[in-house]
Order: C-alpha cells, then structure tokens, then sequence
C-alpha cells in the first residue's frame, strides 16, 4: 500500500475513534438525558429506548475497539459506516414524520435533526467506509504523528462546525 493511503487510513481512522470514544462517553455521562433522546424519536416504544442506549454503547464501543485493532479495522469501518447510517435512517424517518425538533442525541452540543445531521452522517458513514476499504498499515513514527496530527486537524474542524450547526436553529428564526 502506498505511504499516501497509509496515511489517510490512520489518519480517518483515528479521527472516527475520537468521535465515536466522545459519542460513547455522553451517552456514558448523559444516559438519562441520551434515553430522552431516544424517545423523543418516537420510533420505539419509550420502555425500549434505555436498552437501545444501552445497546448502542456496547456496539459504538466495539467499534471504536475494533477500528484501533489493524486485523479488525475493516469490520470496524464497516460496522461504523452502519452506525452512522443507521442513526442518519433513524434522522430521516423522524423529520419525515414531522419531527423536526427533536436533539440528535449525538453528543456534543445540542443539535436539532436537520438536513445538516443527515449530511454529517452520511459525510461519516462515507468516511467509515473509506477505512473499511483502505488496508490497515502501521506507519512509522513520524508518519504517526503526522497522521494523528491530521486527525486532530479533523477533530478541531468536527467541533467548529457542530458548534456553528447548534446555532442553526437560533440564525433562521433571527434570534441571534
């Protein structure tokens, strides 16, 4: 494989773990408050919606687990790819039957599910599926760091645009 391809597959790779360790983390941190979410979606009964947070955390962790294992890093892609697209489905479902404000439950700042929700998971399922197909490479040191700079790079860029979408609401209604 080449240096290049390397390189982008740590580096993407690395990115999905930051995100998917953070969305395990608030889900971890925030269970009560994730649960709420996930009725909010009115898609399952409200009884189910703990064990499915519950579920979702086991899945989320195995994937940040198995996308930092070089042998399990393509199922690990795959599995996230699935991940994202699920919740984007779950998104969709949800503005299709008019609920439109409801908080992802992505973690991070609050987030009405939006158009921009739908395009953020598909960015990430898109990006999952980069690493699913990508062959896992060890880089050497200084191609690690550069890779886990990037990712960082990735991480920083992430945040500024989920913090921008969180106003999105308060800038249509010209509340800002």
């Amino acid at each position: 494989m080449g240096a290049l391809a390397a390189l982008a597959s740590v580096t993407i790779t690395s990115f999905l773990v930051i995100v998917l360790a953070r969305a395990v983390w608030h889900k971890v941190e925030a269970f009560l408050e994730t649960v709420g979410f996930a009725q909010g979606y009115g898609l399952v009964p409200e009884a189910w919606a703990a064990p499915i947070v519950r579920g979702l955390i086991l899945a989320e962790g195995a994937t940040v687990l198995m996308l930092l294992v070089p042998g399990t890093r393509p199922w690990g892609g795959l599995l996230a790819a699935g991940l994202f697209a699920g919740y984007g489905l779950l998104m969709a479902t949800a503005l299709m039957q008019g609920r439109s404000r409801i908080d992802c439950g992505c973690g991070g700042l609050p987030q009405l599910v939006s158009g921009f929700t739908l395009g953020r998971n598909a960015v990430l399922a898109a990006l999952s599926l980069g690493v699913a197909l990508l062959p896992a490479a060890a880089l050497p040191g200084a191609g690690a760091a550069v890779a886990i700079a990037g990712a960082l790079v990735l991480v920083a860029i992430y945040t500024i645009i989920e913090r921008l979408a969180s106003h999105l609401p308060h800038i249509r209604q010209g509340d800002l």
